[in-house]
């Protein structure tokens, strides 16, 4: 995903999630865009603390942390995340799923590799959660259990941010986490959407895959490439416990940018087949690219909000 910010506009920018985090910012005074950008990066930095499993003083790396010492009560954002995350585990089949922690360190993506493959796999699975939103806790099913928000981290602090931004009643913004998710609200400086390019990551590409066109709206872009071991890229499907290796890149658009990032990586796990899964979801448009073995591009959408960039 390229990264950039129409001509009037202010670029504000934070560190979080080992990534930066910029917010676009146009239609006020200076002193007042800084302000909101400021509060909007708090939450940012808030949901990093929130949802980090590095982080010692973190919610969920404490959880990991208590293993299976029974009911663990936790901030209610993160039970309601997890929630939501078992909605978006049953809605891929199971592509996507926030308790690969132990396959993600076996693998080594994670640090030095820790454990062996087959206890791992046995600890991965959405079953192993247990969630009571009334007495606020979360039990794992066993000692093993461990949670990794990476999948979804990022678009849960832009929404948070974009909310904050929304209450300041700013005229048009746009927040970007990485260059893997972004959200924007109200239009550009000179009255249209704000652009978006998914870039190509094929060695040696120079256009990009598609454009997205955002006014009230989010999207994510998963791709294996970035964070590699060995070759391997760093999404794990979470039913083989192997990390994906069939597509190139995966896209999605929708009004929830937390949305995107969790039915991005599924589609990058499920392949063609995430696209007719995926259609089943309202308001939701995706773009999928199959690795190729001989160069060239077969570019699949879903929806309407990608448009296919001429080669």
């Amino acid at each position: 995903m390229s990264r950039g910010a129409p001509p009037g506009c202010s670029v504000f920018s934070c560190r979080a999630m080992a990534t930066q985090f910029d917010i676009v910012l146009w239609g006020d005074a200076f002193e007042r865009l800084q302000a909101a950008a400021t509060e909007a990066m708090g939450e940012i930095e808030a949901a990093e603390r929130l949802l980090s499993a590095f982080d010692p003083a973190g919610e969920v790396a404490q959880l990991n942390a208590r293993e299976s010492q029974g009911p663990v009560r936790v901030d209610l954002r993160v039970l309601r995340l997890l929630q939501r995350c078992v909605a978006y585990t049953e809605a891929t089949g199971g592509a996507f799923d926030v308790t690969v922690g132990p396959l993600m360190r076996v693998w080594g993506f994670r640090g030095e590799p820790a454990g062996d493959w087959p206890s791992a796999r046995a600890a991965t699975g959405m079953e192993k959660l247990e969630m009571d939103l009334d007495a606020g806790t979360v039990t794992f099913a066993s000692e093993a259990v461990r949670l990794d928000l990476g999948a979804v981290g990022k678009g849960y602090a832009v929404d948070a941010a974009m909310d904050v931004l929304r209450e300041c009643g700013l005229k048009g913004a746009m927040v970007h986490g990485g260059t893997s998710t972004a959200a924007a609200m109200g239009a550009t400086p000179d009255g249209g959407p704000w652009q978006v390019l998914v870039r190509d990551p094929s060695p040696g590409a120079e256009v990009p895959l598609a454009r997205v066109e955002l006014v009230e709206g989010a999207m994510s872009v998963s791709a294996p490439h970035g964070r590699t071991v060995g070759g391997l890229g760093h999404v794990m499907d979470p039913r083989t416990g192997k990390p994906a290796a069939a597509s190139l890149l995966a896209a999605v658009a929708h009004p929830s940018a937390e949305a995107t990032d969790a039915y991005s990586t599924a589609l990058l796990v499920l392949g063609r087949e995430g696209l007719r899964r995926l259609g089943e979801v309202e308001g939701l448009s995706a773009l999928w690219a199959p690795r190729l073995a001989a160069g060239g591009r077969a570019v699949r959408t879903l929806g309407d909000a990608f448009r296919a960039e001429p080669c």
